[in-house]
């Protein structure tokens, strides 16, 4: 069973490493922001939430299978649960492994998707990867040097043992058709595919790029953007099936990424539906719309399929090596939706709160949890081993978990390795995972280019600082606060208003006549409002970037921040006016201060109907 971390960028802060998920904000390489969840910070604590369940629910479903709770068909003679109610709830579990696939997908291919449906070039991913590495790597080898050392040690038979786990390459060698299990690693066999992802997905972007290029409209250019996410889905089945008809049993084999591909697919899907929501806010598709007004009908969904798989159709209950091809069917079909319908309440832009749900998500234990999921993951078998079989530590001793089936009951097992792969995990990182990522990230600041600016940005007419009033360093830190409190502010508002609108449209009947025209043109000025929002969120996202990194602004930067702030920055295009009322120079660009831009919204916000 496997786990991902995953994360974005908050728009208009310092890159902190713990905290890996932003849900209110992020930015391209453009420095457009756009809202992708709730409003009201720039973290949202329920995707560490969502990730900690998942954690507990991943180490929950382990602990059960080799404490005897689930029983299995594995080591000779048929052993049933131990306890069969418990069993059945526990064996539904694995379902929340979807999120673990789906979030991580998102979250990566999200600023991609959003620079090609925007109609602008990919961003640069070399940085984007060197932090997506470091947050994975670190981790794993720490993890792997101990248990090396304290549970492997007596099997190294050579250099190749050591290197095949820091290689990346223990699932393929020595033999990639047969089980291979390392003690205390026996599921981070998930990272070696988890990297490969990491790397396809920007290959993905880049072979559907030209494709979606030729869509006319950013509705047009997201529909060709998905056509990667049945195919990601075909490859999993199609997997599947190879799989078996070639008689590999073996779940190493059957997740290799190949096996991710579905819910890879879903994420990647998910990431193109709030992209176009973020580039064009009007066409935000219709999945996302419901999932954003109804969040609790997919938390029930989302129930639904943890208790179909409690019954486990076409499976067996336990950790039987051997699975149907029916039965690994539905465990796909099961994983996959439960990541979609788990994520889409959390993701969905101006989602509404379901009380009991973000009560569960947002408590302080279940947000730890989640932060340091990943090293939970890493460290949970470790644990099981070091308490079932203590004196092997020392003597070299270690037995394969298997035979060490039943010798400790569920409740103790659970508390002892929930409690160890906790601490293990906190203390992998703050004391290595949080300072080694601040150090690349400060490195990876230092030796950044300038970032070229978008177009818009380029045509701008900002000035000579002559003409300028270069205002000091605790000043321009003054406005740029208030420019980012303002913008904050109309982000929420905007959201509030798109919800409002939404709620009337459904609610309403079929419209005709004059209601139907103002409705009609309250949504052509909501487009238009997201529209000057993004053009004037980029110029906020600009002035913010020289207070970002560590030391204080240059003149240069400055005399850039005032200039940005004083004059016609904000270039927002479009179509030229009608031809009536055209000027032979209008080309659809208008170009505005900060204050006129806020100006501006505020008119076509207070010129929406609130009925």
């Amino acid at each position: 069973m496997p786990w991902v971390p995953a994360g974005s960028r908050s728009a208009h802060r310092r890159p902190d490493r713990k905290d890996e998920y932003v849900s209110v904000t992020t930015r391209d390489s453009g420095g457009a922001t756009a809202a992708t969840g709730r409003t009201g910070g720039d973290r949202d604590p329920a995707i560490f939430g969502i990730r900690g369940l998942a954690a507990l629910a991943l180490l929950t479903v382990h602990v059960a299978m080799f404490s005897g709770l689930l029983g299995t068909k594995a080591l000779g003679a048929p052993r049933p649960p131990s306890n069969f109610l418990g069993g059945f709830f526990v064996s539904g579990l694995p379902s929340f492994i979807g999120v673990f696939f789906v979030l991580p997908a998102l979250y990566l291919y999200l600023p991609l998707a959003r620079a090609i449906i925007a109609g602008r070039p990919r961003p640069p991913q070399g940085a984007t990867m060197v932090r997506r590495l470091m947050r994975l790597l670190p981790a794993y080898y720490l993890m792997y040097l101990v248990v090396l050392v304290a549970l492997n040690r007596d099997a190294i038979d050579g250099p190749w043992y050591v290197l095949r786990p820091l290689l990346l390459l223990q699932i393929y060698s020595p033999s990639p058709f047969a089980p291979h299990f390392i003690n205390g690693m026996e599921v981070s066999w998930t990272v070696p595919s988890m990297v490969q992802w990491y790397l396809a997905l920007p290959l993905i972007a880049w072979a559907s790029h030209r494709f979606a290029a030729r869509g006319a409209t950013p509705v047009a250019r997201a529909r060709r953007l998905l056509l990667p996410v049945p195919v990601l889905i075909a490859i999993g089945v199609g997997w599947l099936f190879f799989v078996k008809g070639n008689g590999w049993d073996n779940r190493m084999v059957f997740w290799w990424p190949q096996g991710f591909a579905p819910t890879i697919g879903i994420g990647l899907g998910l990431a193109v539906l709030l992209a176009l929501a973020q580039v064009s806010p009007g066409d935000t598709p219709r999945l996302l719309r419901f999932a954003a007004l109804r969040p609790g009908l997919f938390w029930v969904a989302a129930v639904v399929v943890y208790l179909v798989n409690c019954a486990r159709p076409f499976s067996v209950i336990g950790m039987d090596a051997i699975y149907s091809t029916s039965g690994l069917f539905m465990t796909y079909l099961m994983v996959a939706l439960f990541g979609l319908f788990a994520s889409l309440p959390l993701v969905s832009p101006g989602a509404a709160r379901t009380r009991v749900v973000d009560a569960v998500l947002t408590a302080r234990p279940v947000v730890h949890l989640g932060r340091v999921s990943y090293g939970v993951y890493l460290w949970h078998f470790a644990v099981m081993h070091f308490y079932l079989q203590p004196g092997a530590v020392f003597s070299g001793a270690v037995r394969p978990i298997r035979e060490l089936y039943g010798t400790a009951g569920f409740w103790e097992l659970e508390t002892v390795t929930l409690l160890g792969a906790v601490l293990l995990a906190t203390l992998s990182h703050r004391l290595v995972e949080q300072p080694l990522a601040a150090r690349v990230d400060d490195l990876l600041a230092r030796r950044r280019r300038p970032t070229p600016r978008p177009p818009a940005l380029l045509r701008a007419p900002l000035l000579a600082t002559a003409t300028v009033e270069v205002l000091s360093g605790p000043q321009a830190g003054a406005a740029v606060a208030a420019a980012v409190t303002d913008r904050d502010a109309i982000q929420a508002n905007l959201v509030d208003l798109e919800r409002h609108l939404d709620r009337h449209l459904l609610a309403a009947a079929e419209l005709t006549g004059e209601s139907a025209r103002r409705w009609a043109a309250a949504r052509t000025d909501l487009a238009q409002l997201w529209t000057v929002y993004h053009a004037y969120s980029a110029v906020v996202d600009e002035a913010v970037r020289p207070f970002a990194g560590p030391g204080q602004p240059s003149a240069a930067e400055l005399a850039r921040v005032s200039a940005l702030l004083d004059q016609a920055s904000v270039v927002v295009t479009g179509p030229p006016p009608p031809l009536s009322r055209r000027r032979i120079t209008d080309d659809g660009r208008v170009e505005l201060t900060v204050a006129g831009a806020v100006a501006r919204m505020d008119e076509l916000f207070r010129g929406s109907p609130r009925w």
